[in-house]
């Protein structure tokens, strides 16, 4: 059963090729090769209501705009468009929304109308908005297995770009760790060391340290995993970035997933093997409080990361 929250009655306006359009409206071809070849990149963000400033604030926006740059040069899009195009066009559909409430942003640029898979244009936009509570798994925390699949390697399909055409191999690793009960998978490199889940990044704790794998691991260079990297050190958390076996992934005393959809999710067992006590991690705990209050606005620090949507 899909338990999955409907948003779709609250999305009242969409931005398709910079124009604010009514979501039952924004239509593409079904020959577009952002649809027949997976001709297509995307970025996702979370907006997030602040009610002591009043104002919903996009969290580092210019930070998945940087990425959303590369991966359009590595599709060699004809004339793509700027990021201030679809910064405003983000703003538009928020506030075409009214929503003043936690909310998930999609932005998708694509080869549109009709053409092959070396098709380089025209290039079409969306952006679409929707409500989007925390996860409950942010407080419970998930079992994750080792996938059976191995992750896509940089020199096949770079997981380094947040392409559509990565998210096949997704797919498989999360369904066959739904097959098998457990609430997310593990991704493993060819050569058998650890990179990523299916829709984020993997951070253990061992000895007092927290490990996650480095930039060369296949994984895709996550912005929330900049996050934590970056909040970590002043609360005297240790982290490091390297190559990670599988079977270190037995040894962690607390363990989280990371990504825009699940925020700091703590991960209670590898393979049926209890992380820790099972539980989710002190250490865990202390970086999803300061997570929630650098998101939301409730420090002064890192003001640069939050865009503000309605007070300009």
């Amino acid at each position: 059963m899909n338990t999955t929250h409907d948003s779709r009655s609250e999305i009242q306006w969409v931005t398709q090729n910079h124009q604010l359009v009514p979501y039952s409206d924004a239509k593409i071809s079904i020959m577009a090769p952002g649809l027949t070849f997976a001709v297509l990149v995307f970025e996702g963000y979370r907006a997030y209501w602040s009610d002591a400033q009043e104002d919903l604030q996009i969290f580092r926006l210019a930070e998945h705009m940087k990425r959303l740059e590369f991966s359009m040069s590595l599709l060699n899009l004809d004339h793509p468009p700027s990021t201030e195009a679809l910064t405003d066009d983000i703003l538009s559909t928020l506030r075409a929304n009214e929503f003043r409430q936690d909310t998930y942003i999609r932005l998708q640029v694509y080869v549109d109308e009709w053409g092959s898979m070396l098709s380089t244009g025209p290039v079409g936009s969306s952006v679409i908005c929707r409500p989007r509570p925390r996860v409950a798994d942010f407080e419970t925390g998930k079992k994750f297995v080792v996938s059976s699949w191995r992750r896509n390697a940089d020199s096949a399909t770079p997981p380094r770009i947040k392409a559509s055409a990565n998210y096949m191999n997704s797919r498989l690793a999360g369904l066959e760790a739904k097959r098998q009960g457990a609430g997310g998978a593990v991704l493993l490199n060819e050569d058998g060391t650890v990179s990523e889940g299916p829709g984020g990044c993997i951070f253990f704790l061992r000895d007092g340290v927290f490990v996650t794998p480095d930039g060369t691991s296949g994984i895709l260079e996550s912005v929330t995993r900049r996050t934590v990297l970056d909040i970590a050190g002043p609360l005297g958390i240790e982290t490091a970035e390297r190559t990670v076996d599988r079977t270190e992934l037995y040894l962690a005393e607390e363990a989280f997933y990371c990504g825009t959809g699940q925020e700091i999710m703590p991960i209670t067992a590898f393979d049926d093997k209890p992380v820790g006590d099972g539980e989710p991690g002190p250490l865990t705990r202390r970086l999803q409080a300061r997570y929630d209050d650098v998101v939301r606005g409730n420090t002064d620090d890192h003001p640069k990361w939050r865009t503000p949507v309605y007070k300009v």
